[in-house]
This record gives structure tokens, C-alpha cells and sequence, in this order.
């Protein structure tokens, strides 16, 4: 009897081993890069500014390339520092007043970025729409 209980129990840990489910984790290049990133809404300090599906400021990011570019027309190359829970998106370009943001979002189709200057706090929410 206790041969039966120990196969029964040893077929039932074996099927639940072979039952999990894998984790896959996207690095933030992997959510950011090859997409356009729209500005919806800005604020600084106090001041709150609304973009939502008008045409606005957007930025995008090539992996393979790591270029950076923008609907102003700037262009240059781009790193992304993760190291939990921080990342850091920096720009380097001769003509990018605003050299690196910190992500405090990242998902799939929206991402929050941060700077402070002069202590004052501009956040930004990009939708890839």
C-alpha cells in the first residue's frame, strides 16, 4: 500500500514540476526601442500641459543602432542604464539640451520620464499611441 501512495505521490510532483510557467522579462531596451514615443502631458513644477491626440513632440529609439531621434529634428545615440530600480535614459548629441531622464514608468505603450533642473521637477508621459 505504501508503494502505491509513494508512485502516486512521486507521478503527481513530477506532472506539477513540469507545469511552471516561464517568466519572460523584457529589458527596458526591449520595451523603449524600435517604437515612437508621443508626448501626451507634461508638467512642470505645478504647471500641467495636455497633448493627448494632437500632434505633438515624439522621439524614437533604434536598437541595433542605439540612434536616438526626435520630431525636432535632433539626432544622436543613446544608453540605457538599469540598475533596479533605477534606469537612465541618456542622449548624447551636440544640440539635446537634456542629456539623461530617469524612467520611473516603462510598460508596453506607455512610459513616464524624469528630470530636474534648477530643483525643479519635469515629468513627462509618453503613449506610442
Amino acid at each position: 500500500m505504501k508503494t502505491k501512495q509513494l508512485i502516486i505521490l512521486l507521478l503527481i510532483g513530477w506532472t506539477l514540476a513540469g507545469c511552471q510557467k516561464e517568466i519572460n522579462y523584457e529589458t527596458a531596451e526591449e520595451k523603449l526601442a524600435d517604437k515612437t514615443w508621443y508626448l501626451e502631458k507634461k508638467s512642470v513644477g505645478q504647471q500641467a500641459f495636455t497633448y493627448a491626440a494632437v500632434s505633438t513632440f515624439s522621439f524614437r529609439l533604434s536598437k541595433n543602432l542605439k540612434k536616438y531621434s526626435d520630431s525636432d529634428g535632433i539626432e544622436g545615440t543613446y544608453t540605457l542604464t538599469e540598475q533596479a530600480p533605477i534606469t537612465i535614459l541618456t542622449i548624447s548629441s551636440p544640440t539635446r539640451q537634456i542629456e539623461a531622464y530617469q524612467l520611473t514608468l516603462l510598460e508596453k505603450e506607455y512610459a513616464i520620464l524624469e528630470y530636474t533642473k534648477n530643483n525643479v521637477l519635469h515629468t513627462f508621459y509618453f503613449a506610442t499611441r
